[in-house]
């Protein structure tokens, strides 16, 4: 059992300073004796807990907390650090070698023992690959395809002729509607919608009505996708709506009908992506953003959080606001904004003097003001 003062996330005590910075490669500063059984953030750590020190900023709480080590990035300095008693672990990048120590402490995955429930409705024409695992109350449609070793866990619905690759998969609640395809080694969350119809409409000729424009399109998701709880991602009007190997998208997501996303890109939750737009390799979209339809954003871009995009973002630019531009663009912008109010109280206390002297005064030349 973890001590009984150890932080939120825990294992078994069987790791030590030691044995992690063995795991890691890394150079330890400290005893190498002290047992962790948790990790935890810097200011929420006690006894027993590993944390991380990534700059300046996190080192500066070493000396009150109450961790028993730290993953600390090279090159950055902790004050205060006591050898003797607590233990620090140098690595080459503490965000990057937590990744290696989460799963050292991630509870023993659950297994699912291949077999059809037998409350699960699989349609006869459906193949079923080797080790495949269909849990309680799911529905498997018409020519259906699941791969092998792939896991619907429970109220997963696929309509007809959905292909689902190996090692996939699919929590409680998604729905794959017809004909759509998920690649191998996929993970989609509780409530993932794939393939619902996009959102298009045109007024009828008469104006009095909309008509509703049908979608015959796919879905197509590549291989090692995660998809977020409550995210859906539309069927394209012709042909399909893409998303690439190694896409991860987050809750609450919104990819819209004909949309390409390329390999590897980060969607942050509660953003939107308008239809026909296609948005390069390698792209990051932080949260509560929202890209207009048929645009592109090359490849490498980094979209910061809440922007509005209205208009092409060249590949490997940061761009932020609504409407976006890019980064040092809008920082000027802001910072002109900034100062406006300055510049108001200036006004005022011109036309205050002007109207009590019937004059308006000079001042002297600010720098700042053009």
């Amino acid at each position: 059992m973890p001590s009984p003062d150890s932080g939120s996330s825990s294992a078994p005590s069987r790791h030590t300073t030691g044995s992690i910075a063995a795991t890691l490669r890394a150079e330890l500063i400290g005893p190498s004796h002290l047992p962790i059984s948790g990790l935890a953030a810097i200011d929420g750590a006690s006894r027993g807990d590993l944390t991380f020190i990534r700059s300046s900023k996190f080192a500066a709480h070493w000396a009150r907390s109450a961790a028993s080590g730290a993953l600390v990035t090279r090159g950055v300095e902790v004050h205060g650090h006591d050898p003797s008693s607590r233990a620090l672990i140098i690595v080459d990048n503490a965000d990057v070698a937590m990744v290696t120590v989460l799963r050292l402490f991630m509870p023993p995955k659950k297994l699912f023992q291949p077999g059809i429930h037998p409350t699960a409705i699989v349609d006869p024409s459906a193949t079923i690959g080797h080790g495949v695992h269909v849990g309680p109350h799911c529905i498997v449609g018409a020519d259906c395809t699941i791969g092998d070793g792939s896991v619907l866990v429970a109220h997963v619905f696929l309509g007809d002729e959905v292909s689902i690759g190996s090692i996939t998969t699919l929590h409680p609640g998604v729905r794959v509607l017809d004909r759509c395809t998920i690649g191998n080694a996929c993970e989609l969350w509780p409530n993932t919608v794939i393939g619902a119809d996009g959102f298009g409409y045109v007024p009828s000729p008469d104006r009095q009505r909309l008509l509703k424009i049908p979608l015959i399109g796919t879905v197509e998701i590549g291989d090692a996708v995660e998809i977020g709880a409550c995210s859906a991602v539309d069927r394209g009007k012709f042909g399909p709506t893409i998303v690439g190997d190694g896409t991860k998208i987050d809750n609450h997501c919104q990819i819209g009908h004909n949309v390409t996303l390329g390999r590897c890109v980060i969607i942050c939750g509660v953003t939107g992506i308008g239809g026909s737009t296609t948005v390069g390799d390698g792209v990051v979209i932080a949260g509560h953003v929202g890209v207009a339809d048929n645009l592109t954003v090359g490849a490498g871009a980094t979209l910061l959080a809440k922007s509005g995009v209205f208009s092409h973002v060249p590949p490997g630019e940061t761009w932020f606001g609504s409407p976006a531009g890019p980064y040092k663009d809008q920082m000027r912008s802001y910072a002109a904004l900034r100062r406006l109010s300055d510049h108001l109280r200036r006004v005022n206390r011109l036309e205050k003097a002007a109207g009590s002297k019937g004059t308006v005064p000079s001042e002297p030349d600010n720098p700042d003001d053009d």
